[in-house]
């Protein structure tokens, strides 16, 4: 597969794609071809290295000054950089990028009123040249694109020739370069690194958040998380400013995590501990030693990237011996209340977010939905339907950045649950209520509604009290209650662990 053939399987096309198919001046054959060798440059990492320079002009015109002038700098290496960190970075820098070359080669009127107060003097002459340039390649792109005639065939080779002097004479003229310099330091990098600065602060946030996102198909999912975020960074800001409690939230699912999988030998449908079959799948650790071969050979290993981005890579598939199928179909959803009052801020916050995560984790390997309210005093409800795939990313942020404050009223919050249960989708659903217990329930109309959907439909109510030995009363009405003392420590036999193996069990 070639380069171009690696970037047209491996990116994702609701995030570069868009950026690719926006209508400009440039040809969409040469967005793509561009787009594809920036891919190889940010995303796989490699110094791309210009073989046949005459070539490479005649496809590319000026793109190959800019690409040039782009790749000797500091600024330039600083980007790369960013991109190692991971995938998403990766996908999010060459996204910068491209929109910033795009605009330079579709629109180079915007930016030349900065160029023209650098290009003074002897520089002037240049800055024409350049345009001069850019013009010609533009035309000679869309000439390409239309209907050839023997006479317009021999006029477009002759441009060829003489752009490839042009851009030649240009790159190897020693003030020509210095202009290049004022280009890509002054005015093109100067508009990449402002974004860039941007996304720096919060990359370590989002590859938390990408750690915590509960998203059924992780690559889209993740692009779709940190489109939204980067779309309202005023309004989750506030994540960033947070970072530590988001660690605290990770290290507590996985505590969560462990605690299930610890005791969870016979449920389970299989343990990876028996070579059983191959299939595909992302998993570098149980790849297949053919694959990596893959990556001693340029185009293969263009080949191997794509897979990998694709989840295709030839892996083993790993079962125990003893591996028996326990999984039940049309299993129900959950609704789960959350007490989001100020006497929950800190620890409790912190746990409660942790025990709702790490239940959507698990209720969507099994395509069941949970619906979450957050209440506080009397009336005040915010409902997250967060595993509603449309507005997964936002959702998600959203229960994520909100803040626990305000009184606590149990009778609004089961009112809320009870009256959700009636629909369609959650008939069957059981309810968690996680509090701090520091309220009571009085409304008797919500107990009776309750009851009704106990006798009726099935419904069982867990209780799982945070920071507190007081059930507050909600104890009465509850299937099973789990009492966590101390919010940051808690006895793994009466765990959150304990309550998700008990509502998944359904």
């Amino acid at each position: 597969m070639s380069a171009a053939g690696a970037f047209e399987a491996a990116l994702d096309e609701d995030e570069i794609r868009e950026v690719i198919t926006q209508p400009r001046n440039i040809p969409r054959r040469k967005r793509e071809e561009i787009a594809s060798i920036l891919y190889r440059e940010i995303v796989l990492g490699e110094d791309y290295e210009v073989r046949d320079i005459a070539r490479f002009i005649e496809h590319y015109g000026v793109f190959y000054l800019i690409l040039v002038s782009l790749k000797g700098s500091d600024d330039w290496a600083h980007v790369k950089k960013l991109a190692s960190v991971s995938s998403i970075s990766a996908l999010i820098m060459l996204r910068i990028v491209l929109e910033q070359i795009f605009d330079m080669l579709d629109d180079f009127s915007r930016f030349e009123p900065e160029l023209k107060k650098l290009a003074r003097g002897k520089m002037a002459f240049y800055y024409q040249q350049f345009k001069a340039i850019l013009e010609s390649t533009l035309d000679l792109w869309h000439r390409r694109t239309s209907k050839e005639t023997p006479r317009s065939t021999r006029r477009a080779a002759q441009e060829k020739v003489d752009i490839v002097e042009r851009v030649s004479r240009f790159e190897n003229d020693k003030a020509s370069r210095k202009f290049l310099d004022l280009l890509a330091g002054s005015v093109l990098l100067s508009g990449i690194m402002g974004q860039v600065s941007n996304v720096e602060d919060h990359l370590e946030s989002l590859e938390m958040l990408s750690l915590l996102y509960p998203g059924r198909g992780w690559d889209r999912s993740m692009l779709e998380l940190h489109r939204v975020y980067f779309a309202n960074l005023h309004k989750y800001s506030k994540i960033v400013e947070r970072n530590e409690d988001l660690k605290k939230i990770l290290d507590t699912i996985g505590r969560i995590e462990m605690e299930y999988g610890s005791r969870r030998l016979s449920l389970s449908s299989y343990s990876h501990s028996e070579v059983y079959s191959v299939t595909t799948s992302g998993d570098l650790q149980h790849m297949l030693p053919v694959e990596s071969v893959k990556l001693q050979d340029e185009t293969l290993r263009n080949l191997f990237f794509a897979h990998w981005m694709e989840k295709k890579l030839l892996t083993y598939e790993l079962k125990g011996v003893n591996w028996t199928d326990d999984s039940k179909k049309n299993r129900g959803p959950m609704v789960a209340m959350v007490d989001t009052s100020g006497s929950m801020h800190g620890d409790p916050e912190i746990v409660a977010k942790s025990i709702i995560l790490a239940l959507v984790r698990r209720m969507m390997k099994e395509s069941r939905d949970v619906k979450v309210y957050l209440f506080s005093s009397e009336g005040q409800t915010h409902e997250i339907e967060i595993t509603d795939n449309k507005k997964m990313a936002t959702e998600f942020l959203d229960f994520l950045s909100y803040t626990f404050e305000g009184g606590t009223d149990f009778d609004t919050a089961l009112r809320e649950g009870v009256e959700s249960l009636k629909k369609k989708q959650y008939v069957n659903a059981d309810i968690l209520f996680i509090t701090d217990g520091l309220s009571v329930v009085n409304d008797k109309y919500v107990i009776s509604g309750l009851e009704q959907m106990k006798r009726e439909n099935g419904t069982r109510l867990f209780t799982i009290i945070v920071g507190n030995d007081n059930a507050g009363g909600i104890d009465r009405f509850s299937d099973h209650i789990f009492i966590l003392g101390k919010a940051d420590h808690w006895d793994p036999e009466n765990g959150p662990a304990n309550a998700i193996r008990l509502i998944s069990a359904r």
